[in-house]
Order: structure tokens, then sequence, then C-alpha cells
């Protein structure tokens, strides 16, 4: 890791909205840079497993290499993406190395940086440089409010509630920053038309020990990200090897990630989306163990019926509990409020569909960027510029891929033109203003 040097500017006081991992990454680069940082979650410190694998883009890895100082690896290591086609012809579709890990090994690993937690995943806290702000993280509370105090002050209050005692208290701070996701009560405040969209179709998650399936199944996974795509439906479904309990990466250990997209009508939804244990009907998410298991099972069913390649059958049909999200998607039009006081970040500023694997890459990206902002190297101005580039330009790209997978060709066509179509643009700006592009 590059030892962070504390800038000259002055120190700050910074809230942030929201402790996963967008709100991480924004709190560990804003504590090397010498600010003093309050996470505010409303989540416990306990959190539940999400059982998804994440791939770490470039744009994570240049975070990582700056702010991490732990030298254990959390990661698995592909070679390339291959597509798996119905009759078992295996075909390389890129060769590009890519890191895989899952998202609790990633959470738990921020945690660790930030503020030493101790977990299974960290046992020990590692140290902490002089340089460093201070630090905080408030599990189990909620932001009920921001007012700027007056016209002419820097200053922001937060309210603030505690979620085990019913206490409502004080906060203030010189920059609030939201990463609270996609139903960011920052967004919600300062852009309420902002709302996710839905795409029209979901994605079904699981994982399965690698020791459950035959060799022939592991070894396909283990060094490859494998693509099976079923015309005839319109869906495709992806599976590749992340760490495994505490993550481990021993062989025999790990995890093979299942990955399954299906289009689904408003009415389908409805059925996909009731708990099974209350039955009540979930917004966006059903988490891991409150899916119906005869919606997961017709779920199998059909992936017989539509001969899933055998080592994709063989995954699925060992997954014990799935979990199930809606496909949905927005760009919000500013980053930047109260006159750069307020700020915008993560899945809270845009959502992207999860094809590109662009979601941490966005949250690595924007929390670079906030250090700088913070420490006087870019206006607020720069700021938002810069980050909503990068942002809606992902957008587009996650529409178009996933267009590509879920819709038919002349809508992919057309999502692909609309992307390259900005890129261009982009890149005339750049060439323009002598600027480097960020894509």
């Amino acid at each position: 890791m590059a030892s962070p040097t504390r800038n000259d500017s002055t120190c700050c006081d910074v809230i942030i909205i929201g402790g996963s991992l967008a709100g991480l990454m924004c709190g560990l680069a804003a504590k090397h840079a010498g600010h003093n940082v309050q996470i505010i979650e409303q989540s416990s410190n306990a959190r539940q497993s999400h059982r998804a694998g994440i791939g770490l883009a470039p744009y994570v890895n240049a975070f990582l290499e700056h702010h991490d100082c732990l030298v254990n690896s959390f990661t698995h290591h592909t070679t390339n993406l291959k597509t798996l086609k119905s009759n078992g012809a295996l075909q390389v579709f890129s060769s590009q190395k890519r890191s895989l890990t899952s998202w609790d090994a990633f959470y738990y690993r921020l945690r660790s940086l930030y503020d030493g937690h101790i977990s299974p995943y960290y046992p020990t806290a590692p140290s902490s440089a002089e340089t460093d702000g201070s630090i905080i993280y408030k599990p189990r509370n909620q932001v009920l409010e921001i007012t700027r105090l007056r016209e002419h002050d820097s200053s922001l209050s937060l309210d603030v509630l505690d979620l085990d005692t019913g206490k409502t208290s004080e906060l203030r701070a010189d920059y609030v920053i939201g990463a609270d996701g996609p139903d960011s009560l920052i967004r919600a405040k300062y852009l309420p038309d902002v709302q996710r969209q839905y795409a029209g179709y979901v994605v079904w998650r699981g994982v399965v020990p690698e020791g459950q399936v035959s060799d022939f199944t592991r070894e396909l996974f283990s060094h490859s990200i494998v693509v099976h795509i079923m015309k005839q439906e319109r869906t495709h479904c992806v599976v590749y090897m992340i760490p495994g309990v505490n993550g481990s990466l021993k062989p025999g250990e790990r995890l093979l990630n299942f990955i399954l997209y299906t289009n689904e009508t408003p009415e389908t939804l409805n059925d996909i989306l009731v708990d099974a244990i209350d039955g009540h009907r979930h917004h966006n998410t059903v988490p891991a163990g409150q899916v119906k298991d005869e919606i997961w099972s017709k779920r199998v069913e059909r992936a017989e019926l539509n001969a899933l390649p055998a080592p994709f059958q063989e995954v699925i049909g060992k997954v014990k509990q799935p979990f199930v999200q809606v496909i949905a998607d927005f760009c919000s039009p500013s980053a930047a409020f109260e006159d750069g006081k307020v700020l915008l970040i993560g899945d809270a500023l845009a959502l992207f569909r999860p094809h590109a694997a662009a979601g941490s890459a966005q949250a690595a990206f924007h929390s670079l960027a906030v250090s700088d902002y913070l420490n006087g190297k870019i206006s607020a101005q720069q700021w938002e510029e810069k980050v909503l580039k990068f942002s809606f330009l992902h957008w587009q790209q996650s529409i178009w891929w996933g267009n590509w997978y879920q819709k038919n060709i002349a809508i992919a066509l057309i999502s692909g033109l609309r992307f390259w179509t900005y890129v261009g643009i982009e890149r005339v700006k750049a060439w323009w203003n002598s600027a480097e592009s960020p894509i």
C-alpha cells in the first residue's frame, strides 16, 4: 500500500450515511486523508450474509492499492470468460484476468481497514497511521433529517435516531455524504423524482460448496467465469468461484456462485416477491431462506426443461437457500447539493444493472474523487462533473449489456448505439479540453 499522506488542507468533520461497501470505501479514503469520519448505518454489526459474488474492476484494485494494508488475499482469480453451449461446447468469449470475491469478504475487509472491526474474517485489527483522522462507525442508527444551520454557515445538522433506545440526537458536520444505496435519504430529499425503474427481469442467486459438485463441474468453474445463454427464453446463467466460509480460498472450501436472470411480468413478479415466512410482499429483494419453496422448485424444473447444460444443472440443483433481486436502474442528474456540502455516491447516485460488474467500481471511483475534493485538489463543480460522467456512461453500458442478454436484438442494438454515441461525445470533449476520459 502506498502510504497515504495527510494533506495540508483543513481537517474536516465528515458524516457518511450508509455503512456498506460505498460508505466504507469513502470513509477509508477520508480517514487516510486525515479527516474525522463518522459512518451512520441502520443495520447492526452482525450483517446478514449476502451470499453473492463481486467482481473487482480496475478502479477497485486502484483503490485497494492505495488504501489496503492487509496482506492476506481475499479474491479468487480467473483467466477468462467462457460460454458453455447446450451441446457442451466451450468457447472463450474473452481472455482477461479477473479478481472475484464475495460481498461478505469484501465488507469485513473494509470494516477491518476502516475501524479495526473484529470478525471471523479478520480476527486481528490492523494498525493505524499517525496521519489518519479519527473514525466512528455507528450501527443501529438512522438519519432522519439534514439541515443547513444558516444560509452563510457551512455547518450541517443531522437528526439521528438510535434504533435500540429510541432516542434522537443531533450531530454536526462540515460535509455529509449519502452512501445509503438505491433508497437513499439524501436523494429522496434533493431529487425526489429519481426512482428505480424496473428493467423487466430478476436475478436468482445462490451458492454451493465446491465439495458438493463433481470433479468435472468444479474444474470447469475453477479458473473461468462461465456463461450459458438460453436464446429461446432470452435469459442467461452465470457461475464462478468465490471465497468460502470466513473468506477461505482453500480448494475444497470455496463456493460456486450461481446467478440466473429471468424475464418476469408484473404478475409473476408479485408472486415471486412474496415472503415464505410471513407472506408479505418484498419490494426489491427476497433474502436467502425466504423465497417460497414452490417458486424455487418451479424455477429449477423450468431450467431442466430448457436443457440447461449439465454442469449448470448440477449447481442449480444443489442451491439450498436462493435469494432473488429485482433488476432496476436509475441515474441521478445531480450529485452535489448545499454548495457542495452534501454529496451522493455509489448506488445512491446511480444504480447499474449488474452485468458489467461496475457497482463496486463506481463506489471506488466516487470515493477516490471525494478524497480529492475534501483535500482541495478539485472543486465541487469538478467533482460533480467527474462522478456524473462516470456514472452516466457505466449506467448506459449496463443497460446495453442487459438488453443484449435479456431483450431482442433490435433493442440491444439501439442500446449499444446509444452507449457508444455517448462514449464518442465524451471522448471528443476530453480531446477538446485536453483532459483524460474516465472510461
